[in-house]
């Protein structure tokens, strides 16, 4: 799938990017009380990211547009989201809302994600794990996806004409 820098769920991209994207991530601490005083603080990892946002659909396909959010959402499971300049993730739609509905053709929604374990089977069509033997040109080429989307999801790698080091992975939308 050619996402073009738009934000996508599973086989849903969205006609124009949200308006307001927020990434969410924290971590479990646990406080633990010491007999007479005191307490122990200890880090229990990071948890799923939570992603949130609102956008709009407007013109003619508004309704088209939100009706198809709706079923991917109704459908429940897991999928890959992807946001543009962000990794992918593996996420749950946890929550759809349509806030407003403009008698001039715009629906305003809001959503809620919520980061899962990534699954390598669903990865596998949207990433490239580096052999060490090519460039970011070589698997633009042989992705067919262009060059600067490429480098937006890879903003690190500075030459895209220097070889990748091997197991790095490159992600295609």
């Amino acid at each position: 799938m050619k996402c073009n820098g738009k934000m996508s769920y599973r086989d849903f991209i969205f006609p124009v990017n949200p308006y307001l994207i927020n990434v969410r991530e924290s971590r479990t601490v646990a406080e633990q009380k010491i007999p007479y005083g005191g307490s122990i603080v200890s880090d229990m990892g990071v948890k799923g990211r939570i992603i949130t946002g609102e956008g709009e659909f407007y013109g003619s396909g508004c309704d088209e547009c939100f009706a198809g959010l709706k079923k991917v959402f109704e459908k429940g499971g897991g999928g890959m989201l992807y946001i543009p300049s962000q990794k992918p993730v593996y996420a749950l739609f946890e929550s759809l809302e349509m806030m407003a509905r403009d008698v001039e053709g715009v629906i305003r929604y809001s959503f809620r994600f919520r980061e899962s374990r990534v699954s390598e089977r669903e990865l596998k069509d949207k990433v490239i794990i580096s052999d060490g033997k090519h460039t970011l040109w070589d698997y633009s080429y042989e992705s067919k996806v262009d060059i600067e989307i490429l480098r937006e999801l890879a903003p690190d790698i500075i030459r895209p004409d220097v070889l990748i080091e091997a197991g790095r992975r490159i992600y295609l939308c």
